[in-house]
């Protein structure tokens, strides 16, 4: 009997061991099972996630090497469900383009992977003959554009940069040009202003210099440094924003070479002699510097190349030209030299002060206007993101992704 009631509880015990196992197994068995769905909905979405980001602008990145997606939270979140089957949702709110700084790396990305911030070297010196724009084996497509005027409202009231705060260019310039103490920063490669300069003039048309004849504006550069909504206004703004740099720096020029000096004090003796003489003579160094300044723009817009700090051999009027009306044959001086700075290099003078948001958020101004013209009438950079976060529950735990370009 009592052999009998041992083995009983033995076979009692060894039961209630082997539940217990038997109920360990099945809730490693079920918890493996859910990790590994897990498992699978995680790479699902992943993958999902990537094909979401395949779904950028086509022309977009075609013309301007920049990856923007365009679509609403639910197209984003429908996609998504067929993609995985899952019940998740996509958003691209949290990286719509209002902030600047992803479109400026993408750009900065963009100049490092196709090289074209590396191959335009220091041989953009000044003296060199080297122009700052076309380096990279790009050129423009010749011919011209006619100039237009941007009217259209809804345009207009989309711009990005319509938010941005900007400064008055030509006041900034008239202050660069009396201060311009280090001008090689300028041109410095492998800065992150350069290769946003170096973008800029190759992707967009400016004076004389056409690169896509289906843009929208002739003067795109110009725009991006004046922020004006006609070809016309740019141009006229950015030629006497570059007088404005000309101008402090001929001053100085002026009073750095004893011969004009020497010039400027016998001429103002001879209007106003006596204590006057002193107020003629800035008086006469002003108007000198000011027309030598409209005849270095008008040298540039000729094809010529104008030195940041002249020598007497690249001066162009002499005072008695001044004094006498003398505008030369072609409307301009030639000086003894054609050596120094391009249009380009001086547009890229231009660049270098206007601040990094502004310069960006007129890029997209231009990508827009130019996208509603040629491929999409109803495109808005602000409706665009560089990126989409996802939001899904998987057997009770939550997946969170955030995938940009």
């Amino acid at each position: 009997m009592n052999i009998m009631q041992k083995q009983g509880s033995s076979a009692v015990f060894l039961a209630v061991i082997l539940s217990a196992l038997i109920s360990i197994t099945l809730v490693l068995v079920f918890a493996g099972r859910n990790q590994v769905r897990i498992s699978i909905a995680d790479g699902a979405l992943n993958l999902a996630s990537v094909s979401l980001l395949s779904e950028y602008d086509y022309y977009v990145q075609r013309d301007y090497g920049l990856f923007l997606i365009n679509g609403t939270d639910t197209y984003l979140s429908s996609a998504l469900r067929d993609y995985t089957g899952l019940a998740a949702k996509a958003s691209s709110s949290r990286f719509c383009v209002v902030d600047m700084e992803p479109v400026r790396t993408q750009i900065l990305d963009y100049m490092k992977s196709t090289g074209a911030a590396s191959i335009v070297t220091d041989a953009l010196s000044e003296g060199s003959g080297t122009s700052s724009s076309g380096g990279t084996g790009e050129h423009s497509i010749g011919g011209s554009m006619p100039d237009r005027t941007l009217r259209h409202g809804p345009t207009i009231t989309g711009l990005p940069s319509r938010a941005v705060p900007d400064t008055d260019i030509i006041t900034t310039a008239r202050k660069l040009g009396e201060n311009l103490t280090n001008p090689d920063a300028i041109f410095r490669t492998g800065t992150s202003k350069f290769i946003m300069s170096e973008y800029i003039l190759q992707k967009f048309n400016r004076a004389e210099t056409v690169r896509a004849a289906d843009h929208f504006f002739s003067s795109e550069v110009e725009y991006i440094i004046c922020g004006e909504l006609s070809d016309a206004k740019n141009k006229r703004q950015t030629d006497l924003a570059l007088e404005a740099v000309r101008a402090g720096l001929n001053i100085t020029h002026i009073y750095s070479d004893p011969e004009k000096v020497s010039a400027i004090a016998t001429a103002a003796e001879a209007i106003t002699p006596g204590p006057g003489a002193l107020v003629t003579q800035l008086a006469i160094a002003t108007a000198w510097a000011a027309a030598e300044s409209i005849n270095d723009v008008k040298l540039l817009h000729k094809g010529c190349k104008v030195p940041i700090v002249k020598t007497p051999a690249s001066w162009a009027i002499d005072l008695d030209s001044i004094l006498e009306g003398y505008s030369g044959e072609d409307g301009c001086i030639r000086p003894q030299v054609n050596l120094g700075r391009t249009y380009d290099d001086y547009l890229r003078i231009l660049l270098y002060t206007k601040d990094e948001n502004i310069k960006t958020a007129r890029i997209l101004d231009l990508i827009q206007i130019n996208m509603r013209k040629d491929h999409d009438a109803f495109f808005l950079v602000p409706e665009c993101a560089t990126g989409v976060s996802i939001d899904a529950e998987v057997y009770g735990r939550k997946l969170s992704y955030d995938r940009i370009y």
